[in-house]
């Protein structure tokens, strides 16, 4: 195939790896389980390869082979070779990994250097799904369809029913997250749980106690709370200087929209059930009310002042300086962040999960921006590949029974040790010689750095810090109740043309829209003036944006379970 036009491709927005870990993890109350696919009985004839001497029989060729491939830099630590479960994936496969990394920051640049060069790396890892099926359709990388069928029995079994259980807004399917606009399959996914948790609601119990008020459940009760954490001292130093909300991690809009789903309003694009169709919340009214009530509590001083400018820093200080009473934060990072510096102050001072606001319809939901997060795309094959069928099989290893042990769990031994028939950290992992956290000692030996697809299980997750932070556990707890985080979209998958066309508009709509949102929370504009605001976004291009949605949603029912 020519690939010649690659050079050519305007830029891609490259999305990061994303790094699920200990920010969105937990664990079980035992401390004994397994992970979440154990119960899927793998589709090849292997048996199970966990003997860790001698040759396996997950050879994948008697002649030992390199691979190059392209990864993006782990947040915990570098991916490579060095790292003991890729030297003994090496050791059971005969496959050696010659690993090439993109930068955390900016990896966009270096990402088209290597896309416009003559010699592609083997295996292409990144996340963003759009960035893969227009370099595929341009010609850089191989097909993939073929090769699931002949080589890779698991992942076509996974990609036939890629979630078994999961609660959706939507008809599920696999093959249909997978598939470009031009019908052909060009990565290979990394499939996740639709209720990984995410950022969650924190809140100071502590405070709730002292001033006797009960964990708020609806946005009237929430407002009454924030209101007493204002006005009658919670931190008890005689001053007014308790901020009731923070914007949290990052700071910025992203971490406090979410509240609007107390009045049943959606952040962006989702699934409307009632009829099977793709909508956009910000024009619906339910989203109204939601900003009528954030510009509420800014107007009372109820939500941090410079939500908008705050950084991650000042949200720290906040949080760990006894000023801050609710925030949105990933549970481990940020929770345990924060209370690891509260209580150097004071040992019962303590923020935990509170769970979403229930609406007045009785709804209760965390919405969430991340389409596609449950089957993420991972792994293209390069058109420059000269071993695609054994990268294949190498692939469909990592969704065995023992590939996806060893990615999850690590050595047998070292890592785990089988008790009950179930995988079972050691004491390297759960309270690691070295001092390290669970998190630390699993991605410095390769475990779940995510630079191969799989199967992610949680409850490795969950059973890696039983003992570490009960913030977590409670979050698991709380939030993965059964429709408690709303699936996101699908990934839908668009012709060349259509992908042009629906990053345009999304541009044009969110640069009139996200100024405009916080404009209406600090009163900068009235709401009064919300109609404006949707006809604003409906010239910006909103119907012929849904229609490039839904008529991509067709497509993706197409292939539905």
């Amino acid at each position: 195939m020519k690939r010649t036009r690659i050079i050519q491709l305007s830029c891609i927005i490259l999305s990061l790896w994303m790094v699920i870990s200990v920010v969105g993890c937990s664990k079980t109350n035992s401390g004994k389980g397994g992970d979440s696919t154990a119960g899927r009985t793998p589709a090849s004839d292997e048996k199970d390869n966990t003997k860790e001497k001698g040759k396996s029989s997950s050879y994948i060729t008697d002649k030992k082979i390199t691979l190059s491939i392209l990864t993006p830099e782990w947040t915990g630590g570098q991916v490579g070779n060095d790292m003991p479960v890729y030297q003994e994936m090496e050791k059971r496969t005969n496959i050696h990994l010659d690993f090439q990394l993109l930068p955390l920051t900016d990896p966009l640049e270096k990402f088209n250097l290597i896309m416009g060069s003559d010699k592609l790396p083997d295996i292409l890892g990144f996340s963003n799904g759009e960035a893969i099926n227009k370099y595929g359709m341009e010609g850089a990388f191989i097909p993939l369809q073929d090769l699931i069928e002949k080589y890779a029995p698991d992942i076509k079994k996974q990609l036939d029913d890629p979630l078994p259980g999961e609660i959706l807004p939507y008809k599920q399917s696999g093959w249909g997250e997978a598939t470009a606009g031009d019908g052909n399959v060009y990565t290979i996914p990394l499939f996740s749980s639709s209720n990984a948790i995410g950022a969650v609601y924190a809140i100071r119990v502590d405070w709730l106690e002292k001033l006797d008020k009960k964990m708020p459940e609806t946005a009237d009760e929430l407002y009454d709370v924030l209101k007493a954490f204002r006005e009658q001292d919670p931190n008890g130093n005689q001053k007014q200087d308790e901020i009731p909300l923070v914007a949290g991690q990052g700071g910025k809009t992203a971490r406090i929209i979410p509240l609007i789903n107390a009045f049943d309003a959606h952040m962006n694009l989702h699934v409307d059930p009632k009829d099977d169709t793709i909508k956009y919340g910000p024009v619906e009214n339910n989203y109204q009310e939601g900003l009528s009530y954030l510009n509420k509590l800014y107007r009372e001083k109820l939500l941090e002042e410079d939500y908008l400018t705050s950084t991650n820093d000042q949200w720290l200080a906040r949080a760990t300086g006894n000023q801050a009473g609710l925030m949105f934060v990933w549970p481990a990072s940020g929770i345990g962040a924060a209370n690891n510096g509260l209580q150097k102050l004071d040992s019962s001072y303590k923020f935990m999960p509170m769970a979403p606001l229930k609406s007045k319809s009785g709804a209760q939901f965390k919405d969430t921006n991340t389409a596609g997060r449950m089957i993420q795309p991972r792994m293209a094959i390069s058109i420059t590949n000269k071993y695609p069928e054994e990268t294949m099989k190498l692939f469909n290893y990592c969704f065995t029974e023992d590939g996806t042990r060893l990615i999850s769990y690590g050595i047998e031994g070292k890592h785990y040790n089988m008790i009950d028939g179930k995988p079972v950290y050691t004491e390297y992992v759960t309270h690691n010689p070295d001092g390290l956290d669970p998190e630390a000692a699993r991605v410095n030996d390769g475990l779940l750095t995510t630079a191969l697809p799989y199967q992610m299980g949680w409850d490795c997750h969950f059973q890696a810090h039983a003992d570490a932070d009960p913030w977590t556990v409670e979050a698991w707890k709380i939030y993965r109740e059964p429709g408690m985080v709303e699936a996101p979209l699908p990934t839908l998958n668009f012709t060349e043309k259509e992908l042009s066309r629906k990053n345009q508009l999304v541009a044009e709509i969110d640069t009139f829209k996200d100024p405009m949102i916080d404009k209406f929370i600090m009163g900068v504009e009235s709401l009064d003036r919300f109609n404006d605001f949707v006809k604003g976004i409906k010239r910006a291009g909103l119907d012929e944006l849904l229609e490039i949605y839904n008529t991509a949603y067709k497509r993706y029912q197409k292939t539905a379970k």
